[in-house]
């Protein structure tokens, strides 16, 4: 397939992988809407550890920077941008391609379910370092799993204890396309299905943004957007349970730190997605 060259160079050296996802949904939405191409810079690839490869996973819409004398894509403040675009085209992304080992990894997956029942995929998110309203209550996601085991489901917790995943970014593609829903919390994997499997239904335990959104107001104004910042995945059809804010101790080494939680009911959880496992998108 001939491409067009890029004409606009954009560096996601410092994106972490939800905010990656954020720019592919954008950067394709202007492919396909005004025919441009876009060479990445990406400097965390040199550091040795897994990064998420834009170029490899969205072929059409980036490329690797090679040097080129180009101008610089300025997406301003991500997350406002994509938000008030998504509202504009509220439209799931895709990918643009998927390495044939994971395809391969995802259909062993699939052969080995243990279940007749769906496959949810869960990220249990009570290891976020950073925006810790963020962080799940783990008793709390393994009595949701525990009630969709109830219901017939097959449970598979993408981080069976925390910041401990099943394995890399291929495992994490292959685990989604083989799962039949995914939950997920604010953070890079919710992002990644949306746009990997948006055919499946996604539940998305989310904590309260208003904080965000007064922090990003003045941005708002000056770059003249309609609606406030929001990290929600960009599907139209997202499910959503906000999280109510709390506080507790947490002991770290020999000290205790009385710090901002978020907990959520299990028994609502699972009866927002358990409909749409039932529903024509969720039907398998």
């Amino acid at each position: 397939m001939n491409m067009p060259a890029a004409t606009w160079r954009v560096d996601a050296s410092r994106l972490r992988l939800g905010d990656r996802m954020a720019l592919a949904w954008w950067a394709q939405r202007r492919r396909l809407d005004e025919g441009l191409r876009f060479a990445v810079i990406d400097r965390a690839a040199q550091s040795g550890a897994p990064v998420f490869d834009l170029p490899l996973h969205f072929p059409l819409s980036f490329e690797p920077d090679e040097g080129r004398a180009l101008p610089d894509w300025d997406t301003g403040n991500l997350w406002l941008t994509v938000t008030n675009a998504f509202a504009r085209q509220p439209q799931a992304g895709q990918f643009e391609h998927v390495p044939p080992a994971v395809l391969s990894q995802a259909q062993q997956l699939r052969a080995g379910r243990s279940s007749v029942g769906p496959r949810v995929l869960m990220h249990v998110l009570d290891d976020a370092p950073y925006n810790k309203a963020r962080n799940w209550q783990r008793p709390q996601a393994l009595a949701l799993a525990a009630r969709l085991q109830q219901a017939g489901c097959e449970v598979v917790l993408l981080n069976p204890s925390p910041g401990r995943f099943l394995g890399g970014l291929d495992r994490m593609l292959a685990e989604m396309l083989a799962c039949d829903a995914f939950i997920g919390g604010d953070t890079g994997p919710s992002h990644v299905f949306s746009m990997l499997c948006a055919d499946k239904p996604q539940l998305a335990i989310y904590p309260d943004m208003a904080r965000d959104q007064r922090k990003f107001a003045a941005e708002q104004l000056a770059l003249g957007l309609p609606l406030p910042w929001s990290s929600l995945p960009k599907r139209p059809d997202l499910a959503l349970l906000t999280l109510r804010a709390g506080r507790q101790w947490v002991r770290q080494g020999w000290r205790w730190r009385y710090e901002r939680v978020g907990r959520f009911d299990p028994v609502q959880a699972a009866d927002q997605l358990l409909p749409l496992l039932a529903s024509p998108l969720g039907r398998v």
